[in-house]
C-alpha cells in the first residue's frame, strides 16, 4: 500500500465539478470601462466638442459685453454735462438728449443704457416736457433692477414735486426713499418729510423724522440743519408786525411880524 503524505488533501489542487462549471461560465474579454468607452465614445466626443464650443462662446460673449460696457460708458460720459442739485437729483440742462437716446438704442442691456434712460427722463423734465419725463422715470422705478437707479429716479421726482409745491406726491415719493434704508438720499428724505409734517401741523411726526435723521445719518452734512429744526420744533414762528407810522415832520411856520407902512420905515 503506497504511503500517503499527511498533507496530501491540502496539496490536492484538483477542482470539483461545480468549480469547473463556474470557471467555464466566466466571460473573458475587455473590462467594463473599456466596453463603456467602446459603446459611447462617439457621445463622449460630441459632448467634449459641445463643451468646448460653449466655453468659447462664453469667452467671446464676455469679451463682447465688456467691450459694450466700456464703449457705452464712454458715450455716456460724453453725453453728460450736469451738476448735482439740492433736490437729490441732477441738473440736466447740459445733457445731450439725442446722444442719450442713441446710447439706449445702441447698447441695450448695459448699465450705461439704464443710466442714459434715467438722465433722459431728467432732461425731459428740466426742458419742460414734464409728462414725458415723469413717465420715463416712473417706468424706471417700476422696472429697474438697480436699486441705485430706482432711488435716484424717486429722489429726483420727489425733489421736483417738493419744489413745485406738490407736497402730497412729494411725501409719498420721499417715504419710498426712506423705506429703502441707508442710501445717499436717506438724510434728505427724512429732513423733507419732517418739514412736510411740520407744515401739516403734525409736530410729533416731524420730531420722529428729525430724530431718525439725527440718529441714522450721523455723518450727514444735514446734521446742523436738523439740530436747528429740533430746537425750533414747536416754537411759534415770529409774526410780522406792522411798523409804527412815522410822525410827520414839524412844519416851520414863519413868525407874524405885522405890516409896516412906508412912514414907519422912514421913522426908523
Amino acid at each position: 500500500m503506497p504511503h500517503q503524505h499527511p498533507n496530501s488533501k491540502e496539496n490536492d489542487l484538483s477542482l470539483t465539478p461545480e468549480e469547473m462549471k463556474a470557471i467555464g461560465e466566466i466571460e473573458l474579454g475587455p473590462s467594463r470601462h473599456e466596453r463603456f468607452l467602446n459603446n459611447h465614445y462617439r457621445k463622449l466626443i460630441v459632448a467634449t466638442l459641445a463643451l468646448m464650443i460653449l466655453a468659447t462662446a462664453a469667452i467671446v460673449y464676455g469679451t463682447f459685453r465688456s467691450t459694450q460696457e466700456e464703449d457705452s460708458a464712454a458715450a455716456l460720459l460724453g453725453a453728460m454735462n450736469g451738476l448735482p442739485s439740492a433736490e437729490g437729483g441732477e441738473r440736466a440742462e447740459g445733457y445731450d438728449i439725442a446722444a442719450l437716446e442713441q446710447i439706449t438704442a445702441k447698447y441695450p442691456g448695459t448699465q450705461a443704457a439704464a443710466s442714459a434712460e434715467l438722465l433722459r427722463g431728467m432732461q425731459l423734465i428740466e426742458s419742460g416736457e414734464e409728462k414725458s419725463g415723469q413717465d420715463v422715470l416712473r417706468h424706471i422705478i417700476a422696472t429697474a433692477s438697480s436699486d441705485f437707479l430706482r432711488l435716484h429716479a424717486q429722489a429726483f421726482l420727489a425733489g421736483h414735486a417738493t419744489s413745485g409745491g406738490n407736497l402730497k406726491e412729494a411725501e409719498a415719493l420721499w417715504q419710498q426713499v426712506a423705506r429703502a434704508g441707508h442710501s445717499p438720499y436717506l438724510g434728505l428724505a427724512l429732513l423733507t418729510l419732517g418739514d412736510i409734517a411740520q407744515q401739516n401741523g403734525d409736530t410729533e411726526q416731524a420730531r420722529a423724522y428729525y430724530t431718525r435723521l439725527s440718529e441714522e445719518c450721523s455723518a450727514s452734512a444735514l446734521q446742523p440743519t436738523v439740530r436747528q429744526r429740533l430746537l425750533l420744533l414747536g416754537v411759534d414762528a415770529p409774526q410780522p408786525v406792522a411798523p409804527q407810522p412815522t410822525p410827520a415832520p414839524p412844519v416851520d411856520i414863519p413868525k407874524w411880524e405885522g405890516l409896516t407902512s412906508p412912514v414907519d420905515s422912514l421913522q426908523q
